[in-house]
């Protein structure tokens, strides 16, 4: 694995730089105290792929809210009193002009009895450079 302060491609250890814990190459490594060794398994296990759940609004949120709406009989100025809010707002956010907020669209949901939040998996990989792990080195040294 590379020192992530310098790049290097070396044996690394655990020191405490400036109150970070770093994984950091013995050259590197008298800038803070060496806390352990670091074992390749460890390294291994840090290049799986990382994802998380996020919540999100539904694409067709504008037409949903508008047409359960409209199925209520409602017009948008006694929605927007319902919910205290302004009819400009539900206006916005029925012709799509405004995505309204995860709280928001909780509130829309529970009145209008409609679905419009959905929760998605987000998969990502750490920021590399050419495969490697980026360093400290490499995002304030090289402005090219």
């Amino acid at each position: 694995m590379n020192c992530e302060l310098c790049g290097k491609r070396k044996e690394l250890v655990l020191a405490l730089v400036e109150n970070s814990e770093m994984k950091v190459c013995s050259d590197c490594a008298k800038f803070g105290k060496v806390l352990r060794e670091i074992k390749e398994v460890e390294e291994e296990e840090k290049k799986v792929e990382e994802e998380e759940f996020v919540e999100g609004i539904v694409e067709d949120y504008s037409k949903l809210i508008k047409d359960k709406r409209e199925k209520m009989g409602l017009k948008q100025e006694e929605l927007a009193k319902k919910l205290n809010l302004k009819e400009s707002i539900i206006h916005k956010i029925e012709i799509g002009d405004l995505e309204p907020s995860i709280e928001l669209s909780k509130r829309l949901e529970n009145f209008l009895r409609i679905k419009l939040i959905t929760e998605y998996n987000v998969k990502y990989k750490k920021i590399g450079v050419n495969d490697r792990v980026m360093t400290l080195g490499d995002l304030i040294g090289n402005k090219k």
